[in-house]
């Protein structure tokens, strides 16, 4: 049996859950060909056919809670853009609070208009409220934000496009960091009962969506820095115990949902489940040992052990800024790549993995079972920079070589807020600042397009 830790087992206590979304029993005959399942290391949709993931991330977990940018363009036109760079698969993040603040109403969604003045303040906001109206213009003032989001989901529907609700913070703002309190489960903002409880609303509500085919847990779990930290208990057993507790209430809440794993350290490494090593003792970074693991029998995690076994895939993310992985070569990477988690998609050990033979992190070692899994963050500055960024060259190699789906960090040209700053503009984004362009048309051109097609065709 998994070990849940006192703070799951605490959640579990008050998990609060929103029914059950009834599988569909015949095979549909339209797109999107829900629900979805895996099979060994792919992901196959009611038909049989394998699936395979291209796109990018559209924020909405930022203080309004509201997709970015929607003020600049409509959310058809962003939409359309998208599309025609081939992609079909939107990683959304969103917040807890967004959940948490439903809750507080009473069951009322927060209009626009509210959000938007409590993330901006009554000038800026009201300003940014009248220009989303403008270019969208079937909202009003009193559009809910989860109205918001089934319209661009419908939209996104119509040009096949999968979207991937992903709890990306447990408070709104931007994410992430050791100190932000929503490093781990537990932490200052981070209640295992309402990040359960936010997960079943999500899953609920995804179930009016066919093109909602999957969603994430939890982004980027990292250890949190923090007087007693060690009381957190930041290791893989907790890690396991509370991601077992949330995947039984999405699916709970709605089976035919595919549910992503991400992993410690910033989502960097997932080994000691996809290598089917002790919980109790598997090496990780900056994680806090179980003195008394040499005298436990081993636990292992196996997913066949739950009802959700087949709806699980595995998420990894890796950026150049990584605190722990050696970023020198792309051998080097690749290795680390398949020693984190890429194992499980069942290809052979890259020659590097030689030298991780005596790595304090552990080597290489042959996934314990098949499991898909997706890169679904990763990026770098869109200029010229990225035409000669081994680091990019590098895993487009990777993800073509194994068939492999990602999203790229990030669509927004420009947030509300960031950071305690307001209209900021983002050099990695995809899209310029007002949203008009693409930021860098000859990457856009030379290695987004190609690269999407050589993914997904």
């Amino acid at each position: 049996m998994v070990w849940l830790s006192g703070l799951a087992l605490a959640a579990l206590a008050v998990f609060l859950g929103h029914g059950s979304a009834a599988p569909n029993g015949n095979c549909p005959r339209d797109w999107p060909y829900a629900p979805f399942k895996t099979e060994g290391r792919d992901i196959v949709n009611a038909k049989g056919d394998k699936v395979k993931f291209a796109g990018v991330n559209w924020p909405m977990s930022g203080e309004s809670m509201i997709p970015e940018g929607l003020e600049k363009k409509s959310a058809s036109d962003i939409l359309d853009d998208v599309a025609g760079l081939g992609m079909n698969f939107l990683r959304m993040g969103y917040s807890a609070q967004m959940v948490d603040e439903i809750y507080q109403a009473g069951g009322e969604d927060i209009s626009i208009e509210k959000a938007i003045i409590a993330a901006m303040g009554e000038q800026n906001g009201t300003s940014v409220v009248e220009n989303m109206i403008k270019h969208n213009p079937k909202w009003t003032r009193e559009t809910g934000r989860f109205e918001i989001w089934s319209d661009i989901v419908n939209l996104a529907a119509e040009r096949h496009i999968y979207v991937h609700p992903d709890m990306h913070i447990a408070k709104a703002g931007w994410c992430c960091g050791h100190a932000d309190g929503s490093a781990w489960f537990g932490d200052e903002d981070f209640s295992v009962a309402n990040w359960t409880r936010a997960l079943s609303y999500v899953a609920d509500w995804a179930a009016q969506h066919d093109n909602i085919v999957s969603m994430a847990l939890v982004n980027e779990l990292r250890q949190p820095w923090v007087e007693n930290y060690p009381k957190f208990g930041y290791n893989w057993m907790t890690l396991v115990g509370n991601m077992t507790l949330g995947s039984d209430a999405i699916h709970k809440a709605n089976p035919d949902l595919l549910i992503s794993w991400s992993g410690l350290q910033f989502d960097e490494d997932l080994s000691a489940l996809t290598s089917g090593t002790n919980l109790l003792s598997a090496p990780c970074y900056m994680c806090v040992s179980n003195r008394e693991a040499p005298r436990m029998d081993p636990v292992v995690f196996n997913l066949a052990d739950h009802a959700w076994g087949d709806k699980v895939f595995y998420e990894l993310h890796l950026y150049t800024m990584t605190e722990d992985l050696d970023m020198g070569s792309c051998g080097i990477i690749k290795a680390q790549l398949y020693r984190a988690g890429f194992n499980a998609l069942g290809m052979d050990p890259p020659e590097d993995c030689a030298l991780l033979e005596n790595h304090w992190l552990g080597p290489c070692r042959p996934a314990s079972r098949l499991t898909p899994v997706a890169m679904t963050e990763f990026g770098t500055a869109q200029d010229a920079s990225l035409l000669s960024s081994a680091y990019i060259q590098c895993l487009r190699e990777f993800t073509t070589e194994n068939d492999v789906s990602w999203a790229v960090w990030a669509l927004a040209g420009s947030y509300r807020v960031r950071s305690g700053k307001q209209e900021v503009d983002d050099t990695w984004a995809l899209f310029d600042f007002n949203w008009d362009n693409w930021r860098f048309q000859e990457g856009i051109d030379k290695v987004w397009k190609p690269w999407v097609k050589a993914t997904i065709g």
